[in-house]
């Protein structure tokens, strides 16, 4: 293996020391060109994927480095952190062997409730300069972004990037890993369980348990530097192992990715990589890069350099290295109901990518509508192959508001995200009272997505799976489109279908009807002329005297929906107001 070099002890005190304090000329010059601070790799991965064996394993095969860990489970007796502690003897909460320390997190997931404390462990072990590397054991129901977005400092409250700051004086983040199972890979992808139901030792809160398993699963595989592809010597067949290994590498082209038993991993497969950057892994996922077109072109990169780690190791007694204790799927085609939501660009739809053993992705995108109905009938029966899908559409009947589409497994989640622009009528009148916004590259790159009569809402989402036929599929969903018929009626005679798909939250924004406009009524017979000198309710039993300037008043961001005002008064006090309602409880002849 590479001999992972570290500074002496001394070397890290003399950086942290002259990081945290003022510099004068001489004290700078002391400071060293590489970067100081304790490295840090933080494991995720699913409950039984094998973490904790692969923690083990580095701790007996480090190459000469000091290496301190930080070890979080949500088990009641948090059994992980007792095989760790073992490794050399067996008690206390805090352990320090032959420069090794394990610090146990409790009562709570990292990613969570805990996130204080692991920032007060790492700083405090960083700050004792007596370690070459912090690795980090996550739980398996925990989510690996919140975890980066710690110190990547991608937080808003002011109090906590304070404290943050101080983190990042002594300690980076180089590596996200992910361990994958992948002898249950397509078992927990296809599961419609949540955590809690699954995992209800575990004693997840009430915001973890209702985490679905297909949807955490996903989220460890797309948030990663490196995917550890674990028990591959407990899938037998090779093809099937291959489509595990192209379907990971689909969900995340970026992720270097290594096979192993045992948890054997190489340390600088995980150590020192130097591969962590947040604005990376926040656009990684292999859906985000089929929606922008980049597929091809990593794919074409992946199979110049395609990098196989084979941990070989044979052993017995891992606690979570199971040989068939769980059921295996032995249908590896089957049905998997997956919708996604993403933003793009075009018409028509996108490219096959792949088909390399059996994975297949392409973008669906059309111009019209769901029926609600229809989709909802599809969805229930399922889309035979389809592993993840995720990006944005548009139903008849929420026809303002973009539809998020997102699918893990056999899991559909469709909901309502904020106004298509097209429906944003404050971004209308925005560009009608403001042309020179038009010359902005935010605001033509939004207009491009636009195309009569609709605007920008249109469906664009990304399917990804195994074995699926792009052409069956797109169908599928075309057949769950509006018909001509259907669209010519409008958006007033699309709210009258029936709509079975679960209910979204009310949002704060007041949306423009479709094809329709204020009853303007109340404007006949109007009482008052311009010039009469009238009284205003200003506040409860308070009126101003004023004069009428003008009749049928509008103001200049109302929306068609909005009705007239039958006045505008400038008051005495030289204000001007408008008057909603002709009506003695609003505006009333001035009494002499």
């Amino acid at each position: 293996g590479v001999s992972l070099l570290a500074p002496t002890s001394d070397a890290r005190e003399r950086k942290l020391r002259n990081m945290a304090t003022p510099q004068g000329p001489m004290e700078a010059e002391a400071i060293e060109e590489k970067d100081g601070r304790l490295p840090v790799t933080v494991l995720s991965g699913f409950l039984g994927s094998g973490k904790t064996t692969m923690m083990k394993w580095l701790l007996e095969n480090k190459e000469g480095m000091k290496i301190a860990m930080i070890v979080n489970d949500m088990a009641e007796l948090n059994i992980d952190a007792d095989l760790i502690k073992g490794i050399e003897k067996a008690g206390g909460e805090l352990e320090a062997v032959e420069g090794r320390e394990m610090v146990e997190l409790q009562n709570g997931c990292i990613c969570c409730n805990l996130r204080e404390d692991l920032l007060t462990e790492v700083h405090k072990m960083a700050s004792r300069a007596n370690f070459d590397y912090l690795l980090i054991e996550s739980s398996g129901i925990c989510e690996p972004k919140p975890i980066a977005e710690t110190f990547a400092m991608n937080v808003e409250d002011p109090n906590s990037k304070a404290r943050l700051e101080i983190l990042n004086r002594s300690a980076k983040l180089d590596t996200m890993v992910s361990v994958v199972d992948c002898h249950r890979f397509f078992n927990n992808l296809q599961s419609l369980e949540n955590v809690a139901k699954k995992y209800k030792e575990y004693k997840p809160t009430e915001e973890e348990g209702q985490k679905a398993v297909a949807d955490l699963l996903i989220e460890q595989v797309e948030f990663a530097n490196v995917i550890i592809l674990n028990k591959i010597d407990l899938v037998k067949d090779a093809k099937q192992r291959e489509s595990v290994r192209k379907l990971v590498q689909r969900l995340n082209p970026e992720a270097k990715i290594y096979e192993t038993e045992f948890s054997k991993v190489k340390p600088n497969w995980v150590l020192n990589t130097g591969l962590f950057d947040i604005d990376v892994l926040l656009n990684s996922a292999g859906w985000l890069k089929e929606l922008k077109g980049e597929v091809d072109k990593i794919e074409k990169e992946s199979d110049k350099k395609e990098e196989h780690g084979h941990g070989h190791g044979h052993g017995h007694g891992h606690d979570d290295h199971d040989h068939g204790h769980e059921e295996e799927c032995k249908k590896q085609d089957c049905g998997d109901h997956s919708h996604s939501h993403g933003h793009g660009h075009g018409t028509g739809h996108g490219h096959n990518h792949g088909d390399h053993y059996g994975i297949t992705s392409f973008v669906y995108k059309r111009r019209k509508p769901f029926h609600p109905q229809r989709l909802y009938k599809c969805l229930e029966k399922g889309i035979e192959g389809v592993m993840r899908s995720k990006g944005y559409s548009w139903i008849a009947t929420r026809h303002n508001r973009i539809a998020e589409w997102n699918n893990a497994g056999l899991l559909y989640r469709i909901e309502g995200g904020g106004p298509w622009f097209d429906a944003n009528h404050r971004f209308k009148m925005a560009l009608k009272t403001h042309p020179e916004l038009l010359e902005q590259p935010q605001v033509q790159s939004i207009l491009k997505d636009f195309v009569k009569p609709f605007g920008d809402r249109r469906q664009e989402i990304v399917i990804i799976g195994t074995g699926i036929d792009e052409e069956s599929i797109t169908k599928l969903f075309d057949d769950c489109l509006l018909t001509d018929e259907e669209l010519k009626l409008g958006p007033g005679a699309w709210l009258k279908i029936e709509d079975p798909l679960p209910a979204w939250e009310r949002i704060g924004f007041e949306f423009e009807p479709e094809d329709s406009k204020a009853d303007e009524a109340h404007l006949e017979n109007l009482r008052f002329k311009v010039g009469d000198r009238v009284e205003c309710c200003v506040a409860v039993d308070k009126w101003a005297a004023g004069t009428i300037v003008l009749l049928k008043y509008r103001g200049p961001n109302w929306p068609p929906s909005k009705r007239t005002a039958p006045y505008q008064i400038k008051l005495d006090s030289g204000v001007f107001i408008f008057a909603p309602l002709d009506d003695d409880r609003v505006i009333r002849l001035l009494s002499k």
